[in-house]
């Protein structure tokens, strides 16, 4: 019987599902719905999400066995990678039963497939299991429910898709207790698909909006949950739906034209998720995209041609698709041209914003100053990297004597029409120039409206300059402002805690000194700090620094930016990566070396966990001869490389060379890195008189004074983060050397990781003893030695958890026995070694058995083919034909083909 290829588009039940042609010209796709045969699923939650996870989304292979002439409905079987028979597979796992009406008549496939049910009974598996039963209550959505998704999303799973506005969707308010409801999506409204009266093209997008929203959100495994943030005049809840990718779908679907603002839904939403649906609906609109398709697009304005120039402007141009490149305060900006590079600086019309030397508002100069840094903050918030309209309403010429250069004086809109100066006023961070005959020809068109927003404003006192009382409550920038970068010292106690915060949002690129440099600022946290861009050059020769530099601030200057740390330089800079924005994967240096603006730096690179990124953007631009690398020979480059690299493996080959150790394993951590003893006569004996010594030091009973060294002293306050103690083993009550890495509040007790043998343990503080002089680390070195498995990589914990069952088969393989260690130095500074594990005991038995490669032929290990080191060529050869021959056999981790990784940078 033929096969077909086809993609799981949604599960109907435990044992139906909807099928869609993988490839087709067709659209929409033809839908075919599949009931598997023989047998019958009961009607569950869990038989009908196991098929779902199973198979939603999935491409796979079907037979029609029968066909009802009457209803149309078809019967077969599923074939997929790891099944051959769907049926056969929850039939195993008794997630369905054989129909009553299927007897033997039906031929030799009875027979079989009543034996595996009989299998699936036997072991009481799935519905034969009778001491579990699923009680699953449908209840209604209540207010309570309602006001709970609003704080905290509620998972959800979407069953069907009726238009591309609207979804029937099964919300899992508890485990046992589901709503089962119609949902509009919120904030959208796209047309329908059975409209008759509507033209040809929009029955096409409300086809494309449908197969989107289907794609996105029923085709999915992904988790997704629902904010339920009111309901429509018929009483449908309206819902925001997350996904678990962040991707806003309400968004993705208004930027493709496929649906249209709903604007009286915008207070349930709220301001913010509005404002990215009226940006996602522009860019549709702007695009001609969807429901667009045929609209005009603006021409470009009236000045707005090719290259246009500021000698060309005049009172009463107007510019359309002007960008704010910079804000200088509340009420000046710098804007950057349409179709040039030009940057000119420009002075709002009739506005005033707060100035340092005020002192109207206060006479506190601290004051002043935030003051003026919260109206530019506003402004900055408002317009950085915006387009707009500019209408320039006059020009007021240089004042020498005043101070004032010469300006072009404007309004400015955007973000559909909203008036900048209008905004400012209304929340009070500007005020409106009372013009005489000398200034009336700087006066705004829109004065008269900006006096009578300023005036309403004065009334409330409750905004910006206007609020009565004490001007500290309407501050965002503090008083005072740190300078983390100041000087080493300071930057040292700021070092660990941004280190630690790993990606911090929340700053704004504030000043480009250098391309390889960029100050930052946190204006909520009054705090400022100099970022060295992570792995580049510092050489001027081998950058482009005036056109990195153009580039930085056109891209970056004033825009909200993510960084990280890893290092401080010896002046008190960061040393990092800058992200344009939290959903950036790469960091700006990986542009930056794109285009061939800069190098990278040969030792710097190395501390940078994204130096295989780097070195491919270079290469990119090598290859491409762009910017510094106009001039590049490849021939000439590699010869030199060559050279040197001859040079180095003549220096390293020594160190190149594996040492070969007997050792036991002692412990396994949860990331599998393996600490190990040396077996070898004089460390054996050196370890077994320390364990002696301290052991009797610590039986006997504790001092109170802590100036004796004869006696053991017990801690009496909490120690750092670090620091090295005795700590009692509670398994033998018995002390050990160890080091302090955490605090757990919940548990009231301390993680200690063991010295000598790797373990990590949380003990109480009474268990903590000050380590005796006579037993530190500079008499007596750690007997406890760190191990990688040597280019192997445990599986990942999610979405499966592989990682657990890896280190079982690890601990299984190493744990009491006495192995022989092949080690290399380690690239990473917190392990020594990477190693390949013999036993010997297997060794007799197959020569070439290591346990690094049993671990990969069980699946449990994944092959690391980067930065493989030469005396390990062959091995790591050998193990990836190990790997593929585990990877056809589904073993381990590849049971459902390859595996993924949340941060492939840990590779």
């Amino acid at each position: 019987m033929s096969l077909f290829v086809a993609k799981v588009k949604n599960v109907l039940s435990g044992d139906t599902v909807v099928l869609v042609p993988s490839k087709t010209a067709q659209f929409p796709a033809p839908e075919r719905v599949l009931t598997l045969s023989y047998v019958r699923a009961n009607d569950s939650f869990a038989a009908k999400e196991y098929l779902r996870n199973l198979l939603i989304g999935k491409e796979i292979k079907f037979k029609v066995n029968y066909k009802n002439p009457q209803t149309g409905r078809e019967f077969g079987d599923v074939q997929a990678p790891i099944f051959k028979s769907l049926i056969q597979y929850l039939l195993e796992k008794g997630l369905v039963k054989l129909k009553d009406n299927f007897s033997e008549n039906d031929g030799d496939i009875y027979y079989d497939l009543k034996e595996v049910e009989n299998s699936a009974k036997l072991n009481n598996l799935g519905v034969w299991n009778t001491t579990s039963s699923e009680n699953i209550e449908l209840v209604s959505l209540t207010e309570n429910i309602i006001n709970k998704s609003q704080k905290y999303p509620i998972k959800a799973i979407v069953e069907k898709v009726i238009s591309g506005d609207r979804v029937v969707a099964r919300i899992i308010v508890k485990e046992n207790q589901h709503v089962s409801t119609a949902l509009l999506l919120a904030g959208i409204k796209a047309p329908r698909t059975d409209d008759v009266n509507q033209p040809a093209a929009t029955t096409k997008v409300a086809q494309q909006a449908k197969a989107f929203v289907e794609d996105k959100l029923l085709t999915t495994k992904a988790e997704l949950t629902v904010s339920i943030v009111g309901e429509s005049q018929t009483g449908v809840p309206i819902a925001l739906i997350h996904h678990s990718s962040g991707n806003n779908i309400h968004e993705k679907l208004l930027e493709q034209g496929l649906g249209e603002i709903v604007d009286w839904q915008s207070t349930m939403i709220g301001s913010s998720a509005m404002g990215g649906l009226r940006r996602a609906e522009q860019t549709a609109k702007a695009l001609g995209k969807g429901l667009y398709a045929n609209s005009t697009r603006p021409s470009g304005g009236s000045t707005a041609g090719s290259g246009v120039s500021s000698k060309s402007l005049k009172p009463g141009s107007t510019i359309e698709n002007v960008q704010i490149a910079k804000v200088v305060n509340a009420d000046t900006l710098v804007i950057r041209l349409p179709h040039s590079e030009e940057e000119l600086t420009v002075q709002l019309a009739s506005i005033r914003g707060p100035r340092p030397n005020d002192t109207t508002i206060t006479s506190d100069h601290q004051k002043q100053q935030a003051l003026v840094s919260t109206a530019r903050e506003f402004v900055r918030h408002q317009v950085i990297g915006k387009t707009g309209t500019i209408f320039i309403d006059g020009y007021r010429n240089e004042n020498k004597e005043l101070g004032f250069d010469a300006r072009f004086l404007v309004s400015f809109k955007y973000n559909n029409n909203i008036d900048l100066s209008e905004t400012l006023v209304q929340n009070g961070w500007a005020t409106v120039i009372r013009h005489n005959k000398a200034t009336s020809h700087e006066r705004s068109l829109n004065w008269d409206r900006l006096i009578e927003i300023e005036e309403e404003q004065k009334k409330q006192a409750k905004k910006g300059l206007f609020t009565s009382g004490d001007i500290t409550k309407v501050l965002t920038v503090g008083t005072r402002v740190i300078d983390a970068s100041e000087n080493f010292a300071k930057a040292k106690t700021f070092f660990n805690g941004f280190k630690q915060k790993g990606r911090i949002s929340g700053y704004y690129v504030e000043f480009v000194p250098s391309i390889n440099r960029v100050k930052l600022f946190n204006p909520k946290e009054g705090l400022k700090l100099t970022l060295i861009l992570g792995g580049l050059t510092n050489e001027r020769s081998e950058a482009l620094g005036e056109q990195g530099v153009k580039f930085l601030n056109k891209k970056f200057l004033q825009r909200a930016v993510e960084f990280d740390i890893y290092d401080t330089d010896k002046i008190g800079s960061f040393i990092g990566n800058l992200y344009a924005s939290n959903n950036s994967l790469s960091p700006v240096q990986v542009n930056l070396l794109e285009q061939g603006l800069t190098k990278t730096h040969e030792i710097a690179i190395n501390a940078n966990s994204f130096a295989g990124e780097l070195i491919k953007a270079e290469e990119s631009a090598q290859s491409s001869k762009k910017g510094v690398w106009a001039g590049y020979d490849p021939a000439k480059a590699k010869a030199e490389l060559d050279q040197t690299a001859a040079k180095l493996n003549e220096l390293n080959l020594e160190s190149l060379k594996p040492k070969f150790f007997d050792v036991e394993i002692v412990d396994v951590d949860n990331t599998g890195v393996v600490s190990f003893h040396h077996l070898d006569g004089a460390t054996v004996a050196k370890f077994g008189d320390f364990k002696k010594k301290f052991n009797d030091f610590h039986l006997k009973l504790p001092s109170a004074s802590t100036q004796s060294v004869d006696l053991p002293h017990n801690l009496t306050k909490a120690p750092k983060k670090g620091e090295l103690v005795s700590a009692k083993f509670a398994e033998n009550s018995k002390y050990y050397r160890a080091k302090v890495v955490n605090f757990d509040k919940a548990s009231n007790k301390y993680e200690v990781k063991h010295l000598d043998f790797g373990n990590v343990d949380k003990v109480p503080l009474n268990s903590l003893r000050l380590l005796p002089a006579q037993f530190n680390l500079q008499a007596f070195p750690v007997f406890a030695h760190t191990a990688t498995l040597q280019n192997l990589r445990l599986p990942p914990k999610t979405p499966t958890d592989y990682l657990t069952d890896a280190l079982y088969a690890l601990e299984d393989l190493t744990f009491e026995k006495k192995l022989v260690i092949s080690a290399l130095p380690s690239s990473n500074p917190s392990v020594e070694y990477e190693g390949i594990f013999y036993d010997a005991e297997e060794s007799l038995k197959d020569s070439t058995y290591t346990i690094n490669k049993q671990l990969v032929s069980e699946g449990w290990a994944i092959v690391d083919t980067k930065n493989v080191k030469p005396p390990v060529k062959d091995y790591v050869n050998e193990l990836v034909t190990v790997q593929n021959k585990a990877k056809s056999q589904h073993s381990g981790c590849w049971e459902f083909g390859d595996v993924s990784f949340d941060d492939e940078d840990t590779f």
